[in-house]
């Protein structure tokens, strides 16, 4: 009798689960979006507005990098919901809003690679990483994250008239190599660099402190350089915390595709692949929500970013 209540119920909880999925799949990118695609414009406006550096260069890099991706997921998102059907353009042009994602994760660590370059070695930094060499690095990064997606671009097809795919003949590669290329490039290797970096910037931001310090008890005349290091400090502030919410919502992501190929998630009743499922669903709008709260992270980071922002909004 029990079991018969049990084999009953199992429709109505498949019916439950899915709802849930997929109401949070619906809901989520328009809640990215609504917060994203306008804080990233103001990032933009803010940050070009300020005196030009290699960092504001950077900055604004990322908030457009960050907008493209949003709103190529959000195209992307509708073909899925709406059932569209795709045809080999459009899987290529999948392949693209993963490389452009990609890219955005990759600008986040220039960004802080310059930070930290021109906290540590302020001088050296003036002479050999100037602006057209950040627009060149930027662009040589553009291109090896191409070359990385070549495979991607070449194999994947159509297989069905809603559904994008590698061949058959690929299988092999892609399970055994590809998976690890592509995660590695897209999510473990900026998810190291970013651990690595805040804290070398952090350091260095405390040599420089003491440094001022002892300068202060020295020099009693220091009004102009003043400024810039407190221009140079609050930038290097504001990606810091960037990064430390990089790095605390890229960390699911990175724990479950470490642990998928293993295949130990998919097994058990029915709650516990729902469980997984919401779980796999949960941390991808995390990674995602690193798109969309930059300008959130700086207008609470850095004073000045504040007062830039209401500026131009008076003037508006």
């Amino acid at each position: 009798m029990t079991m018969n209540n049990t084999n009953d119920t199992e429709p109505e909880q498949f019916s439950y689960y899915s709802t849930i999925l997929y109401e949070f799949h619906h809901v989520y990118i328009w809640v990215l979006v609504g917060v994203g695609v306008p804080g990233n414009v103001a990032c933009i406006l803010v940050t070009t507005s300020m005196t030009l550096t290699t960092a504001t260069l950077y900055m604004s890099m990322l908030a457009v990098a960050d907008l493209l991706a949003l709103v190529l997921k959000l195209i992307f998102h509708q073909i899925v919901i709406h059932n569209v059907t795709v045809n080999t353009f459009a899987c290529k042009v999948e392949v693209f809003v993963q490389l452009v994602s990609c890219y955005a994760n990759w600008t986040l660590v220039l960004v802080c690679l310059e930070r930290f370059l021109s906290i540590r070695f302020p001088l050296k930094k003036k002479i050999y990483f100037t602006k057209k060499r950040a627009i060149l690095i930027a662009v040589l990064l553009g291109m090896i994250l191409c070359l990385c997606y070549l495979y991607a671009f070449i194999q994947v097809d159509h297989r069905e008239e809603r559904y994008c795919d590698y061949p058959d003949s690929s299988f092999d590669f892609v399970r055994t190599y590809w998976y690890w290329i592509f995660t590695f490039i897209y999510y473990f290797l900026p998810f190291v660099l970013l651990l690595i970096f805040p804290c070398l910037i952090i350091v260095s931001l405390r040599r420089q402190r003491k440094a001022r310090e002892v300068m202060v008890r020295t020099t009693p005349d220091k009004s102009g350089e003043t400024t810039q290091t407190r221009v140079e400090v609050a930038i290097s502030v504001m990606v810091v915390c960037d990064a430390i919410v990089v790095i605390v919502t890229f960390a699911p992501i990175c724990i479950l595709n470490l642990i998928e190929p293993f295949d130990i998630l998919n097994h058990g009743s029915l709650h516990t692949r729902f469980t997984v499922k919401m779980l796999w669903l949960t941390a991808l709008t995390l990674s995602e929500a690193n798109y969309a709260v930059d300008f959130v992270i700086y207008f609470a980071a850095s004073k000045k970013f504040r007062s830039r922002f209401i500026k131009l909004i008076r003037k508006c």
